[in-house]
């Protein structure tokens, strides 16, 4: 039997790295071939010394891709919305780019899920493309929120996917839920910070209550991957989540964990944010919608992870607790 080959967009990124981990541990027998745009960095010098074909290739360069794909028989993929937004900011500074800056970026972001998408298209052998996105939250709103550019992104080129004539059967999506690890590297915005009376304060822009679909990517992503290689059929969506729990709940399991006293008070400073490039609104339009509809509310078809025990496949879900426990936290408690 041949060997399966897994190529790995945006291999060193947090989402492409834990889907190569994952695959080496549990999938010994496939071979990875890695995309990234710097082969020279430090990051792809250690995939490759764990036995990872690096190569390069750019997801705005559609020759690279093709060139990248060549005899896959699985392709993992997803777009980066945060360094294309952090390109077009720096093109705004310039005078280059109009705000609001997400919809030069969604743009972009979409011609960059097009590639894939017909690159991927073009090789003969593919069985499984999984893409991983994101849902339209101007149509689960019914219109009302229609700046959050980052979700509409994802959920536009899911739909030019699963439309391609040539993915027909082969294209399954991930929808991810909120980030485990936004405590820590995305501090500004979801960090939790040490007061002088030595408690902590959690101050993200949502309700306390508003229950949120977390995932350990590092954890967690790689088994879902393969679950949608694995199932019999496609196209599958199914929203990626280890455990659902409040803002509140999730800061207990911390203050549990460091054993610092903690308080949730809901921060309304990006609602209220008054700035030129227009991210403040996209971002509190985000924010806005999972307190008002909740990340429950889905599509038709969507499906949870309990439903792909129906499929023939299951995931790992790790508890948050058990991320907690294992992430280093000194750059907050010292």
């Amino acid at each position: 039997m041949a060997t399966k080959l897994i190529v790995v967009v945006g291999a060193t990124g947090s989402q492409g790295s834990a889907v190569i981990s994952w695959i080496q541990a549990h999938e010994p027998t496939w071979s990875i071939r890695g995309l990234t745009r710097n082969v020279s960095s430090e990051a792809s010098k250690g995939l490759a010394a764990s036995g990872v074909e690096m190569v390069t290739a750019n997801s705005n360069d559609l020759t690279s891709l093709k060139s990248a794909f060549k005899g896959a028989s699985y392709i993992f993929a997803y777009t980066d919305f945060g360094s294309i937004m952090g390109d077009c900011m720096g093109e705004f500074a310039k005078g280059e780019v109009a705000a609001p800056v997400g919809i030069e970026a969604n743009k972009i972001e979409q011609q960059h899920g097009r590639n894939i998408a017909d690159a991927a298209a073009s090789v003969p052998g593919l069985e499984r493309l999984v893409f991983s996105c994101q849902a339209s939250i101007e149509k689960l709103s019914e219109g009302k929120y229609t700046k959050s550019y980052h979700f509409e992104a994802k959920a536009a080129i899911a739909k030019y996917m699963l439309n391609h004539e040539g993915l027909k059967g082969k294209v399954s999506l991930c929808q991810l839920g909120v980030f485990n690890t936004n405590a820590i590297k995305i501090p500004d915005f979801f960090g939790i910070r040490k007061q002088p009376d030595g408690s902590a304060l959690w101050s993200p822009p949502l309700a306390a209550d508003t229950l949120l679909p977390w995932i350990d990517i590092e954890a967690d992503l790689g088994s879902y991957v393969t679950a949608l290689i694995a199932a019999p059929r496609a196209p599958i969506e199914v929203l990626g989540v280890s455990e659902w729990l409040s803002g509140v709940q999730w800061l207990e399991l911390w203050s549990k964990h460091t054993s610092v006293p903690t308080r949730y008070e809901a921060s309304d400073g990006i609602h209220k944010a008054v700035e030129p490039t227009g991210i403040a609104e996209q971002m509190s339009q985000t924010m806005r919608f999972m307190d008002e509809f909740g990340m429950k509310v889905q599509e038709p078809g969507v499906l949870m992870p309990e439903d792909l025990a129906k499929e023939g496949v299951a995931v790992q879900q790790t508890k948050v607790a058990d991320y907690i426990a294992r992430e280093d936290w000194s750059s907050i408690v010292g």
